[in-house]
């Protein structure tokens, strides 16, 4: 009778011991998943840029503000600050050249190397290229906005030809980003494959489109 319970005792304590072990692992893989789905949660919060984790209120705010900004901007830099800068640069063909495309040309620059180092740079390199792209391209659309008041302003031939390549290749990106598109997906249609466009890739048609504006304007528009 005794060895009886014992035995009985021995199997419940068995069957406890089954039951409990399932138990336990449930557990250790419920807050395993806990764990994870944190770190995939700070992950993507990590990768956000600055804009993206802006409000929608201020997003709107800083787009008027740049609006602005622009508006602004366009009579202040051709009125006084381009005409001063040609004069001061003129003198020097090249450099002056260069100086003018860096107002468009050096934000489209910009754009592509934020681009190329989006996917090995940390967080905070992430933010601070962005900003930098960003204001470097608020400040390419104040020059690259085509007034009335853009042409009357008398520039060094070679200053106006950096500035001219820069602006009119910055409008121009739309219908060349268009062509490329087309003709991306044309060629990777004929190969079989998936027309798809890294960051990376992206990045450095920006850069490449940038040189060659910087070569245009230093060659045929300085003759024309």
């Amino acid at each position: 009778m005794g060895r009886g319970r014992a035995g009985r005792s021995k199997a419940r304590r068995r069957r406890d011991n089954a039951s409990r072990v399932p138990a336990g692992e449930a557990r250790r893989a419920r807050e395993a998943a806990r764990q994870d789905a944190a770190a995939r949660a700070a992950r993507r919060e990590a990768e956000r840029t600055w804009w993206e984790r802006q409000t929608q209120g201020t997003q709107t705010w800083l787009v008027l503000g740049a609006v602005a900004a622009v508006v602004g901007g366009h009579f202040l830099m051709w009125e006084l600050l381009l005409p001063a800068l040609g004069e001061l640069v003129g003198p020097v063909p090249v450099v002056s050249t260069v100086v003018g495309w860096l107002f468009c040309g050096g934000a489209i620059t910009a754009t592509g190397v934020t681009l190329v180092n989006w996917g090995t740079s940390s967080p905070g390199a992430r933010s601070r290229w962005t900003a930098v792209s960003a204001g470097w391209g608020v400040v390419a659309l104040m020059v690259g906005v085509p007034t009335r008041l853009a042409f009357d302003v008398p520039l060094p031939l070679d200053y106006w030809a950096g500035l001219f390549a820069g602006a009119r290749g910055l409008l121009a990106m739309p219908v060349v980003a268009g062509v490329l598109a087309l003709a991306w997906a044309g060629a990777a249609r004929l190969l079989r494959r998936k027309a798809r466009c890294s960051r990376t890739t992206a990045g450095w048609l920006f850069v490449a489109y940038s040189v060659v504006l910087l070569f245009w304007g230093a060659t045929w528009l300085r003759v024309v």
